[in-house]
């Protein structure tokens, strides 16, 4: 996957920067409410939320953003459209027609400076909203993307595999984040995955990342390492019942 990303969607992704003071991610969130601004928007952010946008520009009309479904689980690619409201500013593309769905998106920022290391930026952004396990077993793979974080559920259980290339990765942290401050950070298995108990209410939010020590140029620009950031937002409507 070489281009870079850029969709404006209703849902919420949010790429992981590290900037001097904080960290921006790619999120992605549906929003049907109010109709007036029912859309699915992506955000660069600190969290899942409108930001100033400031960094926008790295993804604007050069991204991939996928809408899958039972009935369309191979869709082409979209491009999403700017929005700007008051000082907020992010992207928006339509809604998912039908109510059980996975937004994937994919966005390359470039390279930017860690101190003296310059790193190439990757980032892939997914909104899963399910509301049954055969639902979650159809779409909780993007296969069209490199970098994935795959759900599975069985009774109470979440059970996450982290993917690169289709390959597990292990020993990468999950930050998992979810209401009334819930929050985990846990390193995947051996076999690329971590468990969780089902939290009682509100939406689920994890990241993770790979990083590969392989030298290039981009843009004219050298880099020393690859970095590749995944968000993943499960709606409070995961299913609640294993097979």
């Amino acid at each position: 996957m070489n281009r870079i990303f850029s969709c404006g969607l209703v849902a919420v992704a949010c790429l992981c920067i590290a900037l001097p003071a904080n960290a921006h991610y790619l999120w992605i969130s549906v929003d049907r409410e109010p109709a007036s601004s029912a859309g699915t928007n992506i955000y660069f952010e600190e969290a899942p939320r409108p930001g100033d946008g400031s960094y926008m520009d790295h993804f604007l009309g050069k991204s991939d953003v996928w809408i899958r479904t039972i009935e369309t689980p191979n869709p082409t690619s979209i491009l999403a459209e700017e929005v700007k409201q008051g000082d907020d500013r992010w992207m928006r593309t339509e809604l998912p027609s039908a109510e059980e769905y996975s937004v994937d998106a994919y966005g390359k920022f470039g390279v930017y400076a860690y101190g003296q290391t310059k790193v190439l930026l990757h980032y892939y952004a997914r909104a899963l909203s399910v509301a049954s396990h055969d639902a979650m077993h159809e779409l909780g793979r993007a296969e069209q993307m490199d970098l994935d974080l795959v759900p599975h559920d069985e009774g109470d259980q979440f059970e996450f595999t982290l993917l690169w290339q289709g390959e597990p990765v292990a020993d990468r942290m999950v930050f998992v984040r979810g209401a009334n401050g819930y929050r985990k950070n846990i390193k995947t298995d051996a076999s690329g995955r971590i468990e969780l108990q089902r939290p009682s209410m509100g939406d689920l939010t994890l990241r993770s990342s790979v990083e590969f020590s392989t030298p290039g140029e981009e843009a004219g620009e050298r880099y020393e390492k690859a970095r590749h950031n995944i968000t993943l937002v499960l709606p409070k409507n995961a299913p609640a019942d294993g097979p």
